[in-house]
């Protein structure tokens, strides 16, 4: 039997199949096992757009990292032979995609995690605290949302909680500190990257808060935030499986209006009707609009114009939202 640390383990399971890697590796496994109609050879496809877009867009250096994206691994490539074994008995080859692993929060970061979330309740914190499946800790910033319920210091709502994909809301970044305006300009040129650079809706695209990748895949300037509560940090984008390409002209943008709602609430909000949210949209639109242009350099008048247009969309939307929203609160 292979040593335990040469076994592929699960660190994540969704939809489109689960995420599998080793201790002694840099890369994730996504094993094409999920739901049907999903496919890591979209999800190949998407991210090499995404990479490419990236080497050729005059955008600043910052702290946003795109996991390397490595090989497309079918059913019967040779590939698995002597892979298979080191995977639970039971599992079979499959379509495959194979990238950089995003590096894992530190426990001692996501101990204080931990303690955020699990306040007042010392025996799940004590649990998560030293699960070995909580090991593989990622943070979702979400901008577009604020929690409902304010967790008091002596008391905790959660019977359950796991440190995979944590969501980090906007008031939680507040309250630790967090440059949240920082974290708006970084998503709106991630945003732009891939509208108008590798030309796809980034429909479903996730957000994480993590390390940055180790120094000899990195250079020694490369930009991180720095934060006393969760220390050096980037921000990453992954999944692509449900992106499709994009055309640009309006029935485009209306799709990438359509992407940017139904994503979840990483990106600020439009027309939120809370005065500090609303700033935080216009940090995220001016970065967009500005990134846009630079990606889109030398275009005609009329892409421009389609960039001021989405941004119109994505408001209105925003307006019509909170307008059905206090409908729904007049009427219970």
């Amino acid at each position: 039997m292979s040593n335990s640390n040469t076994r592929y383990r699960c660190i994540g399971k969704g939809f489109c199949g689960s995420v599998w890697t080793r201790e002694d590796d840099s890369t994730a496994i996504k094993r094409e096992d999920g739901g049907p109609g999903r496919s890591v050879t979209n999800d190949y496809n998407m991210h090499l757009r995404i990479l490419h877009s990236a080497l050729g867009c005059p955008l600043p250096s910052t702290p946003l990292a795109i996991p390397q994206c490595h090989a497309l691994i079918q059913s019967a490539d040779a590939w698995w032979q002597p892979r298979l074994p080191q995977f639970p008995d039971g599992y079979s080859a499959c379509r495959a995609l194979v990238t950089e692993r995003i590096p894992k929060v530190p426990r001692t970061i996501s101990n204080k995690i931990v303690d955020l979330f699990c306040a007042g309740n010392p025996q799940l914190s004590a649990f998560v605290k030293g699960n070995a499946d909580d090991d593989a800790c990622l943070i979702r910033p979400y901008l577009g949302r604020r929690r409902r319920h304010h967790q008091q210091e002596t008391t905790s709502r959660f019977q359950r909680f796991s440190l995979r994909n944590v969501p980090l809301h906007v008031d939680q970044m507040e309250t630790l500190g967090l440059d949240t305006g920082a974290y708006a300009e970084i998503m709106a040129d991630a945003l732009a990257l891939m509208i108008w650079g590798a030309q796809i809706d980034a429909n479903d695209v996730e957000f994480v808060l993590a390390p940055p990748r180790g120094r000899e895949l990195s250079t020694s300037s490369s930009p991180v935030f720095q934060s006393e509560y969760l220390g050096n940090h980037c921000m990453w984008i992954l999944d692509f499986d449900c992106c499709q390409q994009l055309s640009i002209d309006e029935e485009g943008i209306a799709k990438a209006c359509t992407a940017f709602f139904k994503n979840d609430p990483f990106y600020p909000r439009p027309a939120s009707g809370n005065p500090t949210d609303d700033a935080l949209w216009n940090t995220f639109k001016k970065r967009f609009l500005l990134s846009s242009r630079a990606i889109l350099g030398h275009a005609d008048n009329d892409q421009f114009f389609l960039v001021e247009k989405l941004v119109e969309m994505i408001e209105e939307e925003g307006r019509a939202k909170r307008k059905r929203k206090e409908e729904l609160a007049h009427i219970e």
